[in-house]
């Protein structure tokens, strides 16, 4: 994930939104990544990216690098700091309730963010393609995120929707918070 310096927006409008998509397509095939799950909010982003042959330190470099160089040459922002603050955060998943946690927090960010009631109401992630809403962009891969529901797609689907569903209802806590989950505080 990354986030706007001092979170600040970072997609003011969908065409920023729109270029950033269009950048990650380019990333993410020139290093073979294989996206999970995807989520752009106005102040940052998420990506569940599966790796193939590493390259995230430098596909995160290029783009955020690229998309902030464009976004500061559309505002004509010069000399006042970075668009995106600092390093993005990335944290290694296993399949285990951190793994869990991530998948489930990504679509219902939007929701948390009180932006839409409902994960399919948020145009710019992966939660509508995952479900078979539309088609999903060149980078993402619903698939192979679905595999890990069931071995079977549509009882695969049906896992996932009850999944998210479930989030509705209770308390989603962001994975890539320095802060504890609130059932295991002291």
């Amino acid at each position: 994930m990354s986030r706007g310096n001092y979170r600040q927006t970072i997609f003011p409008d969908d065409d920023h939104y729109a270029k950033f998509v269009r950048l990650l397509t380019r990333v993410s095939r020139k290093q073979r990544w294989i996206i999970l799950d995807w989520c752009l909010m106005p102040n940052h982003f998420h990506l569940a990216v599966q790796l193939v042959e590493g390259g995230l330190s430098g596909g995160m470099q290029e783009l955020n690098g690229c998309y902030s160089r464009w976004s500061n040459s559309l505002s004509g922002r010069t000399g006042t700091g970075h668009l995106v603050k600092n390093r993005f955060k990335g944290i290694p998943l296993k399949r285990d309730a951190h793994f869990w946690s991530v998948l489930r927090y990504i679509p219902l960010n939007p929701v948390k963010g009180k932006l839409v009631k409902h994960p399919a109401d948020w145009p710019w992630s992966g939660y509508r393609a995952t479900v078979g809403l539309e088609h999903p962009y060149p980078f993402h891969q619903p698939a192979q995120l679905l595999r890990f529901f069931a071995a079977t797609p549509k009882v695969a689907l049906r896992r996932y929707r009850q999944f998210i569903e479930d989030g509705l209802v209770q308390e989603v806590h962001d994975p890539w918070s320095d802060e504890p989950e609130p059932s295991r505080r002291g």
